[in-house]
């Protein structure tokens, strides 16, 4: 047996016949186990939108499995995202402009959990980086929310309309 390019076997059978075959070298283990680079391109794309253990659910959802064989877990896609120096989606979320939660309390003049109470009842469109309850919050323009005491925070009041700068028309009746 020689090793190279390829490995050649000579064998020899019980009626003195030698055959000679090529064979090309095992993978090593590590090389074998390693994650497709579709499955990391996936990973790339999905953490703009999702958490890692959304990321978990969709691919196994769709059939994909690890370097191993095993279904994705969310300690999975951090080693994924770690190893290939993928950015997080916290990295993401900020880059895109998003606020954390004293930021954005501190742009509305309002308090942290009037914040966490705005963004459950939907005044506030937030986005989760990872599982626990922790978002980062998109800017607010000029229809902000408002704090008012004595209206449900699900009252349509809260939320001032955004009016036209187009003159409104008069109609005249003759």
């Amino acid at each position: 047996m020689s090793k190279g390019e390829q490995i050649t076997v000579e064998v020899r059978f019980r009626g003195g016949t030698t055959r000679m075959m090529s064979l090309p070298p095992p993978q090593p283990a590590w090389a074998a186990w390693q994650t497709s680079p579709e499955v990391i391109a996936e990973v790339d794309r999905l953490l703009n939108d999702h958490t890692e253990t959304q990321i978990a659910v969709l691919l196994n959802e769709r059939g994909w499995r690890s370097g191993t064989g095993r279904a994705f877990t969310k300690r999975m896609i951090s080693q994924i995202r770690c190893q290939y120096r993928l950015k997080s989606r916290y990295s993401r979320l900020r880059e895109a402009g998003m606020l954390i939660q004293q930021e954005i309390a501190d742009q509305l003049g309002i308090h942290t959990t009037t914040v966490h109470h705005w963004r459950r009842d939907g005044l506030l469109k937030a986005h989760a980086y990872h599982n626990k309850p922790e978002y980062l919050y998109e800017t607010v323009g000029t229809s902000r929310p408002v704090k008012r005491q004595g209206l449900k925070r699900t009252d349509p009041r809260r939320i001032p309309k955004a009016s036209s700068e187009r003159m409104k028309e008069v109609q005249d009746e003759v």
